[in-house]
């Protein structure tokens, strides 16, 4: 095949890969066995370490899976074993640590740390509440059924049923409703993400000496 025939089709290949809107909004830090993105209108694809995470993109983790993800703001995101969250919005001024920052979690489990924004730039969906944040660290968990249970590491969430009244928990508290009802008590079990070291793989966990660590320092928000 003639260069001058090759080329244009690398080009096309290139635009239909990487859309020009694309809106970065932060980075693969960490993937464990396999993990996918999918932008809206594309096919889904293989999520790899240093990967841009894109404005509306969805990330899925397979079984036993791990997806580490670092937001503009500082933000953590680990989306544990078949997790499944759809990022709908992100705005960060990085001069005034203002801006909002929405996700939509489907299914699955994950951990989230607030960054440098303020507690009101976040909210959280899952299919049977809305989550608001106080600069905070916790993991949430979707039931089959949609389900959501939110154990709080510390400061404290916010969960508002999607037909019921809001009730806020604090730190080694864990919520869970069905839409309408919500139950809450001291956290007796938490999923393997909760004792997870940011963009350290858990194989080599446990001997860490502490490097690349992401977990301390600008983690968590606490604004």
């Amino acid at each position: 095949m003639r260069p001058w025939i090759i080329i244009p089709q690398l080009i096309a290949f290139f635009l239909i890969s990487f859309p020009a809107n694309a809106e970065k909004v932060g980075t693969v830090r960490l993937v464990e066995i396999f993990g996918y993105g999918t932008l809206l209108g594309e096919k889904r694809r293989p999520l790899f370490e240093r990967d841009d995470v894109i404005l509306n993109m969805e990330i899925e983790s397979v079984e036993k899976g791990r997806i580490d993800v670092r937001f503009k703001d500082k933000t953590q995101l680990i989306v544990g074993s078949l997790g499944k969250i759809k990022i709908d919005n992100f705005v960060f001024n990085p001069k005034e640590s203002v801006g909002d920052l929405s996700l939509k979690v489907a299914a699955g489990v994950m951990r989230f740390v607030t960054g440098k924004m303020s507690s009101q730039s976040y909210k959280i969906r899952t299919p049977s509440a809305v989550l608001g944040v106080r600069g905070t660290d916790f993991t949430v968990s979707i039931a089959e059924n949609g389900a959501t249970t939110v154990s709080v590491l510390t400061g404290s969430v916010e969960i508002a049923p999607i037909n019921g009244s809001p009730t806020t928990i604090s730190a080694g508290a864990t919520a869970t409703t069905d839409g309408t009802q919500i139950s809450t008590g001291s956290t007796t079990g938490l999923p393997d993400i909760a004792r997870a070291d940011f963009g350290i793989s858990s194989s080599s966990a446990g001997g860490a000496d502490g490097g690349g660590n992401d977990a301390g320092g600008d983690g968590g928000g606490g604004h």
